[in-house]
């Protein structure tokens, strides 16, 4: 418990704040005779140890304070990624929470990799900003310079601040891939929030396709994209053996997309009226596999350009190759998908996987 910060302070008050009982002089309390002067507290609120010696520099003075630490969640991996000249937002929000601060959190980027364009963050006290930074009373995109005097940060001494990184790649036919590392202090001690840059046109090297709604099949039942993770166990087709099998997930991708289409497959087995459609929704140059084996995509010339991988052209009435090996889906019509969207794509050792059923391949080496 600290000393007032204020009005009468007595030799008693001191000696019991440093964990003493005997006599003690103001001098030996201030230079660390009786106890090493914790010097977590600010300057201002303990003892400098140099004579003249008073007993004012005890005030607010606490013998127990703790350094300020910081304990962080979804710092890493906070991803930024679009098309040449677009602005975009992280892929996720960072949680980043300090105990014991004094003085207020500032923040300052470092880029690597040379892109260009402009980094903005918005922040919030109470969750996630979003994607439109107002979220849960959140800042809005706002500079560093901004963010250092905003009441935000300068008054983020505990608990937690939740953050939404953005960037504005410009000019569009300049270098728009790197990375960042967002630096936020609080009383000397630091934590960061790092994530990658990545602003190239047409989706090459990107290998992200399939619409984050399409569910991935796992060995029992399927899985939405945002509760998998690396490490975690999905289907995928071994072409060497010929069989199905439970796989390892060595990489996730995500990325925001506008050239998605709409594939809407039927059973051809299925001989009952009203028989429901299924749908896969990916961009135009990701592989699918047919039944034979051979691949196709809505855009051919960009899957050989984007993954140097041969595709022919997808039409209704392709069989295409699903899970479990009993029968093919049946291509029934195809149709646009327009605005943007986030997509993700799966690496495993087979470089493929099944997503709602149909066997994709995996677009990332």
């Amino acid at each position: 418990m600290s000393l007032t910060a204020s009005g009468q302070i007595s030799m008693s008050d001191i000696r019991t704040e440093l964990g003493d009982s005997g006599s003690i002089s103001l001098k030996e309390a201030s230079d660390g005779t009786i106890a090493t002067i914790n010097t977590q507290n600010d300057s201002a609120d303990r003892p400098d140890g140099n004579a003249p010696h008073a007993m004012t520099e005890f005030y607010n003075y606490d013998h127990d304070l703790a350094g300020t630490s910081w304990s962080v969640a979804d710092n890493t991996s906070v991803n930024i990624a679009g098309f040449p000249g677009d602005t975009e937002v992280s892929n996720k929000d960072a949680q980043m929470t300090v105990s014991n601060g004094s003085g207020g959190t500032s923040c300052s980027v470092s880029t690597t990799g040379g892109p260009f364009g402009t980094f903005t963050l918005a922040i919030s006290s109470s969750g996630d900003p979003g994607f439109n930074g107002t979220g849960n009373s959140g800042t809005g995109f706002i500079s560093t310079s901004s963010a250092n005097s905003n009441s935000k940060f300068t008054g983020h001494n505990s608990g937690t601040r939740f953050i939404r990184t953005r960037w504005a790649h410009s000019p569009s036919n300049k270098d728009g891939t790197g990375a960042y590392t967002l630096t936020l202090t609080n009383n000397g001690v630091g934590a960061t929030v790092t994530g990658t840059i990545t602003f190239q046109g047409g989706g090459g090297g990107f290998g992200f396709c399939i619409y984050e709604n399409i569910p991935v099949n796992l060995k029992e039942g399927t899985a939405n994209i945002h509760d998998l993770d690396v490490g975690d166990m999905i289907m995928s087709y071994n072409w060497e053996t010929g069989q199905e099998e439970e796989v390892e997930i060595q990489q996730i991708e995500k990325i925001l997309h506008d050239n998605l289409y709409k594939i809407m497959l039927s059973d051809p087995n299925d001989k009952t009226e009203g028989e429901e459609l299924k749908e896969l929704i990916l961009t135009e140059d990701h592989p699918v596999y047919k039944e034979d084996g051979s691949m196709v995509s809505e855009d051919p010339s960009r899957t050989a350009a984007n993954y140097d991988l041969e595709a022919a052209s997808i039409q209704p009435n392709d069989l295409l190759k699903v899970l479990d090996g009993k029968y093919y889906a049946q291509v029934h019509r195809l149709e646009g998908f327009p605005k943007k969207h986030w997509t993700y794509t799966i690496l495993t050792k087979n470089n493929n996987f099944y997503a709602n059923g149909v066997l994709v391949h995996s677009e990332l080496t």
